[in-house]
Order: C-alpha cells, then sequence, then structure tokens
C-alpha cells in the first residue's frame, strides 16, 4: 500500500463516511451543520488504477454493500456491521498523523475487502468523488460529482499557484537599472521590490494574464475580471491584507476601477462567482465552457470527524463559505516565475502570481 498525505487520506475516509452512514449533512456558511437538513445517497462510484469504474450500492437493509462492475455485474457483497468503527479509526489515524505521507495499516484491510486499488482519485479531476443521491426536483436519484476538502492537515488551496496563474505587469516611469530591484532578497522580497520600484517613481499596471486560456476563462466570470483580480493582488502584495474580504474592501477604493461603477456590493458579487467556479469546475490551464464539472458540490471533512456537504442547493451558503474563509498566499517564485523586473522590446515587466488557500 503506497503512503498519503492527511488530505489524500481524508478522500478514502469520506468514502468509508458515506458507505457506513449513507448520508451526509448539509452546512451553513460558517461550515457548521444544518439540522435535519441532508443528502441521501444509494451509491459510491470510484475509478480504479485500470480507468475502470466500481459501483458501491448500498441501498440494501443490514449493512449490505454490492459491489458492482460499469456493466452493472455483480462482483461480491460485503456485510461488516463494524464499518462505522473502522471508519472512525481511520479518521483517528489520520488526525492524529505526524508525517507529511504515511501508510494506515487498519486502511489496508478495508481496502482489500472493498476492492479498493487506490486512495484517492485522479488529480487531474475536479470531482473527487461520485456519488448516486436522492434529488429534490428530479423524481429518480441522479449521479453527481464531489470535491473534497480536509481541515485534518495543513491549510488547503482552493486555487493552486502554477506558471498559468501570473499576471503580467508593465513597469513604467522606471529609469533605473533593473538590478536594483532584482537583487532585493529576503522572506518578503517580493513586496520589498514593488515597494522599490514605487519608491523609484516606478508605476505597475496590468497588462494581461500570461495564460490566455486563463484569460478567456476569466472573462467567463466578467469581462474586466481580470483586471479586478490584478488589483487585488497589487494590493495583496502592497498592503497587510491577504484575507478575501479584506482585499475586497480595498477594491471600493481603486481608482484604477472607478471607471466601471462598481459598488461593493458588485465586487462581492463576482468574485464570489470566482471562487464558486474555482472550487467546483474552472480550471486555469484547461478552457471552460462554462459547464459545471464538480456536479454535486463540495465535502468538507472537519477535524471533529463529521463530514459535511455543500450541495448546489445551499449554494448561497457555499458562496458565502468560501468568500469568508479564503485568502491570498505567496507561492514559490522561483518555481512560477513571478519574482524579478525582465525586458522585452527595450520595455520593463513584473509578474505577480495568484494562489488562493483557505
Amino acid at each position: 500500500m503506497s503512503k498519503a498525505n492527511k488530505g489524500e487520506w481524508s478522500e478514502f475516509y469520506v468514502f468509508l463516511k458515506i458507505l457506513s452512514e449513507r448520508k451526509l449533512f448539509a452546512a451553513d456558511n460558517n461550515l457548521e451543520v444544518i439540522p435535519g437538513k441532508y443528502f441521501v445517497f444509494h451509491r459510491i462510484i470510484r475509478e480504479e488504477n485500470d480507468g475502470e469504474r466500481k459501483i458501491y450500492d448500498f441501498n440494501w437493509p443490514d449493512n449490505q454493500i454490492q459491489i458492482l462492475d460499469e456493466k452493472e455485474e455483480i462482483i461480491m457483497m460485503v456485510n461488516d456491521s463494524s464499518l462505522p468503527q473502522k471508519t472512525k479509526k481511520i479518521f483517528e489515524a489520520i488526525k492524529n498523523a505526524w508525517k507529511w505521507t504515511f501508510i494506515i495499516p487498519e486502511a489496508r484491510e478495508l481496502m482489500d475487502q472493498l476492492l479498493c486499488e487506490k486512495v484517492k482519485a485522479s488529480w487531474t479531476r475536479k470531482e473527487d468523488i461520485i456519488g448516486i443521491i436522492d434529488d429534490r426536483i428530479s423524481p429518480t436519484p441522479i449521479e453527481l460529482g464531489f470535491s473534497i476538502k480536509s481541515m485534518l492537515g495543513w491549510a488547503s488551496t482552493l486555487l493552486n499557484a502554477w506558471d498559468t496563474t501570473n499576471f503580467i505587469f508593465k513597469v513604467t516611469w522606471f529609469k533605473w537599472d533593473k538590478n536594483v530591484v532584482n537583487i532585493i532578497d529576503g522572506k518578503s522580497k517580493i513586496r520589498d521590490r514593488i515597494k522599490k520600484i514605487r519608491e523609484m517613481w516606478g508605476e505597475l499596471i496590468f497588462v494581461k494574464p500570461k495564460n490566455s486560456v486563463f484569460a478567456g476563462n476569466l472573462r467567463k466570470i466578467d469581462t474586466v475580471f481580470a483586471k479586478i483580480i490584478a488589483n487585488m493582488l497589487l494590493d495583496f502584495y502592497s498592503w497587510n491584507a491577504s484575507f478575501i474580504t479584506a482585499l475586497t474592501i480595498l477594491l471600493s477604493r481603486n481608482s484604477t476601477l472607478e471607471e466601471y461603477g462598481f459598488s461593493a456590493m458588485d465586487f462581492e458579487y463576482k468574485i464570489k462567482n470566482f471562487l464558486d467556479s474555482i472550487a467546483l469546475w474552472m480550471v486555469p490551464s484547461k478552457e471552460w465552457d462554462g459547464n459545471i464539472l464538480a456536479l454535486g458540490g463540495y465535502i468538507v471533512v472537519k477535524e471533529n470527524w463529521d463530514v459535511v456537504c455543500y450541495h448546489l442547493y445551499n449554494r448561497d451558503e457555499f458562496r458565502t463559505y468560501l468568500f469568508e474563509n479564503t485568502k491570498f498566499e505567496t507561492a514559490s517564485s522561483t518555481r512560477h516565475g513571478f519574482w524579478s523586473l525582465y525586458e522585452e522590446w527595450w520595455e520593463l515587466f513584473f509578474n505577480l502570481n495568484l494562489q488562493i488557500r483557505f
């Protein structure tokens, strides 16, 4: 059995939690359980190493779980009344682990018993788990994908930093050797370099996102949304503000956005749309057609072993949760290439990178 980190093991824990309890409670915007509001699961679909899907049908009495192949043919029947207790042991092992990646011996038995070949879903997919659940609109249960985040390890990223999440700024009125800025080092070197540029009369003017695909995806949020995010990045690296809520307040005071006439409420609405899109379907490096990939919603593993769900039906609570619990973060500048003044066609440029973490 290969090692996995807390976030990856949490995906397996969610799988076991649904198998043993057959439902997930809905959460409010503070991640608290909404009493009496839950989503009933009938099946879970897992994609294994060979790309084939296994279907776990637990719409049976007496803790029975039927495992089927893609053709709906029965592979085996499992009956384990101790699954809830075993699931809790897995949770405790994840929570108490102190290494970055680790093995859970108790999980090996369960994986063999349930014919699971891997701990987590493919990293290329937005949906980490697929379930067949009751739907209040459809007369029959429907198949929905969910993205999973865990609070058991390091705070999860909502948007990972890549070269594709760089934003390009032109530096005007700067008449000095660029090395005066580029030699600045230290823990806060990016902030210090921007400060130095401004002290030497330089001005950073947003040009465009570096990646054209990401730029196109942002235009689907709003035609000027790339400029909104770029100004939030500048504020992040200029002021002592990192939380999305604080950066949104600064937007309404930004003179470069005055021409659009957006109110504070407008900015909040657009940013919630962006966070919602990133959480459920948009990937910066892939062209997004506006359709949902993680159709069901978001599942969060809490530190008290609760697993709560944001379904698209309680989307307002989910959007508020994202807005109030995320922040900008400085990613690796050397890995993503956004820390130095550089020259192209006798003009100076500076890149800033976008990463968002819970």
